[in-house]
């Protein structure tokens, strides 16, 4: 599996992050898509779908550390929304009382590799206009 994603440094709080990354994916997910996720839910692919947290699990998570606030979600695709597949985006927030360090990732399968960049652009996109300011670190999109 693959990710494309982006890091920055912003002043927005954990609360106000949050709020716009479950405001873009609202957005996102639509009515259309809700239903797909009901889909996905009846076949059998419920632990998969809409908001969730993202495990820790790694043997190195006590060394390398586990972030303040971690967030996922599931975007279904209409192509295999039974199964549960979309593109999952996370959201990973290190606070370091006046900044705080974003993780905004996108992952996808084989071909998926372009829908996980607009996806993780337009979360970006939404990050950046509530903080012009932003100062993005690193990335790949």
């Amino acid at each position: 599996m693959g990710q494309k994603g982006i890091v920055f440094n912003t002043t927005l709080t954990t609360q106000v992050l949050a709020n716009v990354f479950r405001s873009t994916a609202d957005k996102q997910r639509g009515g259309a898509r809700k239903a797909l996720e009901l889909v996905a839910k009846v076949g059998g692919a419920g632990e998969v779908v809409g908001y969730y947290t993202p495990r820790f699990d790694s043997p190195f998570a006590a060394v390398d550390g586990v972030p303040d606030f971690a967030i996922g979600i599931n975007i279904i695709q209409a192509f295999g929304a039974g199964q549960g597949d979309g593109t999952h985006v996370h959201m990973y927030v290190d606070d370091g009382g006046d900044k705080r360090s974003v993780q905004l990732i996108a992952k996808h399968g084989l071909l998926g590799g372009g829908r996980a960049t607009r996806i993780a652009r337009l979360f970006f996109e939404q990050f950046q206009a509530v903080d012009r300011t932003l100062q993005i670190t690193d990335g790949n999109l």
